[in-house]
């Protein structure tokens, strides 16, 4: 029994001590002490339930969201490095456990609020982490290809046709393997861009699409434009898949500079 339970037993039971008192000695009645005595009572109840109880548990879940992320890969950086994107996040999971979400489904549904800051430092990540984070965003690609193309077309093109839930939709160890993924690239992100050599970016990218071009022809010129609505998001992924994976058959330091001047192109 904690220290503040063991004070309100007392005050009530002095209380109902003044009470017997008074009804032996003055004119209150038996229903009038009782009345008084249950009145702080019943007050005390609708205070704890109406404002003590939802406030505690409010804190308890705002603790757990800061807790849960504070403890993943990817989001824990987030804390000391990015705290103004780190405290939209907790309000947000904090949001979404409160409407009833639970917490690892809930987490999900952040992966969107990190698209800016991720590219940003792809644009500062050494080679190594850059491609690293792609290679497992290829992976991903695929897995989500295997269970729907449509699937991943929103895992692309988030801001055309919302974005996926991949805790949903993909295994805990993959999900493991991209959060790792991020957590490194973030670690290995220092703040001044990258250089880019656009001259060799723009060779590298003429050799690539000259190799896909013989597979997928003139529909490699969707890629270009995934909002229109004559675009085959079907063959989308698999056109998406095959351009990343002869992008990382370079070596690192040329992949990474293509894929750094695809993102300043597209930013």
């Amino acid at each position: 029994m904690t220290s503040l339970s063991v004070i309100t037993l007392a005050a009530f039971a002095l209380l109902a001590l003044i009470i017997i008192v008074l009804i032996k000695t003055t004119r209150l009645r038996l229903w009038q002490g009782l009345i008084i005595f249950l009145l702080p009572l019943i007050v005390a109840n609708l205070l704890w339930f109406s404002w003590v109880a939802p406030q505690q548990e409010q804190t308890r879940q705002r603790e757990q969201a800061i807790g849960y992320l504070a403890q993943m890969p990817g989001y824990r950086v987030l804390q000391s490095q990015e705290p103004a994107l780190w405290q939209l996040l907790t309000q947000e999971l904090t949001r979404r456990i409160r409407a009833g979400e639970p917490v690892e489904q809930a987490t999900g549904e952040l992966r969107g609020w990190l698209i800016d800051v991720v590219n940003q430092r792809l644009m500062r990540g050494t080679d190594a982490a850059v491609v690293n984070y792609i290679r497992v965003s290829v992976e991903e690609m695929q897995a989500l290809n295997a269970q729907d193309a449509g699937l991943c077309f929103r895992f692309l093109y988030p801001q055309v046709n919302g974005g996926v839930n991949l805790v949903k939709t993909l295994t805990p160890s993959l999900n493991q393997k991209e959060a790792e993924a991020m957590e490194q690239l973030l670690l290995n992100s220092t703040p001044p861009p990258q250089p880019v050599d656009s001259a060799l970016a723009q060779r590298d990218l003429k050799q690539v699409v000259a190799q896909l071009y013989q597979r997928w022809g003139d529909k490699l010129q969707q890629l270009n434009v995934p909002a229109d609505t004559a675009v085959d998001r079907s063959s989308m992924c698999a056109m998406s898949i095959d351009l990343y994976s002869a992008i990382l058959a370079l070596p690192d330091k040329r992949a990474a500079n293509l894929l750094r001047k695809m993102i300043a192109v597209s930013g």
